[in-house]
This record gives structure tokens, sequence and C-alpha cells, in this order.
């Protein structure tokens, strides 16, 4: 990646709050903004939820169908 390709990402990431920079003569250091990542976590554990709860619906659908299946 060519360094104004990677400076633009930079740019966008510290517009968007989710990092802070800070430069010193040629070193520029970048920390991540912690409290821009709870919001994410917090949807992605909704999510998380949501679809163990479906994928253990359909665990048990399953093999509701197949215990049904070998009875007959």
């Amino acid at each position: 990646m060519a360094l104004p390709s990677f400076m633009k990402h930079i740019h966008l990431l510290k517009e968007s709050g989710w990092i802070q920079t800070h430069k010193e003569g040629r070193v520029r250091t970048c920390t991540i903004e912690k409290k821009s990542f709870a919001a994410v976590e917090e949807w992605l554990s909704e999510q998380r939820a949501l679809w163990e709860g479906r994928t253990d619906r359909l665990e048990l659908f399953v093999t509701a169908v197949q215990k049904k299946e070998k009875s007959k």
C-alpha cells in the first residue's frame, strides 16, 4: 500500500473517532479509541446472541426430524 493511501485511511479512522494520532517529528503514533469500539462490541454481542439462539433452535429442529425419521 502506498503511503498516501495509508495516510488517507488513517485520516478516515481519526475523523470517525476510532483512533487518535500524535505526531512527533517524523513519527506518527496511533492509539485506538476504546470508547468508539464499545458500540460495535455491544452490537456484535446482540447479533451473536440472536444467531446463537437461531442456530440452537435449528439444531433442535434437525435433531427432532432425524429422530422422527429413525422411529418410522
